[in-house]
């Protein structure tokens, strides 16, 4: 998910640039990876967050975000989400180079000399954002009635959704006016019906974008 979001929050095809600001990015990469363990039930929230399962994790980024939770086992979401936004950019950055997702491209580092360096896609199969929000936001809804959302495919969308939602990427991302209409309605339906880990996880996203004071870009 984290991932996800990460390619949601740039756009670009030569070189990726952010939609939102760095620190926003960083916010929601850092929700990602904590709402990744939370689906795979690796962690739970009482409401500090803590180790719940076997240590079977999909990947080693996961793997290591697990091992300093079970180190530092007892903090609150947004703590954790503090935390790891120091870092969270770059790590999930590193994993998409790492699937070959992404790739370094040199470029000049202007007057001063010396050099930088941008990442564009690599994986032709990489959907845009916007198809998959159209997709949820006006397909069937196999998410409807008043009962709890279950299913992990579709918790991971959604969840996906809220957190593009709560640090303004949705704001960025050109959909049709109708779509938006709709998605807005969806998810105002869809977050109390999530998990409560997953809907502490939004909520804690949203407000600590909200302290911060940071708005998208225009």
């Amino acid at each position: 998910m984290a991932d996800r979001f990460f390619l949601a929050a740039h756009t670009g095809e030569q070189r990726l640039s952010p939609r939102i600001d760095g620190s926003l990015v960083a916010l929601g990469c850092a929700g990602g990876l904590l709402a990744e363990l939370i689906l795979e039930e690796e962690v739970s929230v009482t409401p500090s967050v803590r180790p719940s399962g076997k240590g079977r994790c999909p990947d080693f980024l996961s793997w290591a975000i697990l091992r300093e939770i079970r180190e530092e086992s007892g903090h609150d979401v947004r703590t954790w989400l503090e935390y790891l936004s120091q870092t969270a950019t770059e790590k999930v950055r590193a994993r998409l180079t790492i699937t070959d997702v992404l790739r370094e491209v040199p470029v000049s580092g202007g007057w001063r000399g010396g050099s930088a360096a941008a990442w564009r896609l690599t994986d032709d199969g990489v959907r845009n954002p916007e198809v998959d929000l159209e997709t949820l936001f006006t397909g069937a809804e196999t998410a409807s009635g008043s009962g709890m959302i279950t299913i992990p495919a579709r918790l991971a969308e959604i969840t996906l959704a809220l957190l593009l939602r709560e640090t303004g990427v949705l704001r960025q991302i050109r959909l049709a006016k109708h779509v938006t209409r709709q998605g807005e309605y969806r998810m105002e339906s869809w977050e109390p019906r999530i998990p409560g880990p997953l809907r502490t996880l939004v909520s804690e996203v949203g407000a600590a974008r909200g302290q911060s004071a940071i708005t998208p870009r225009h």
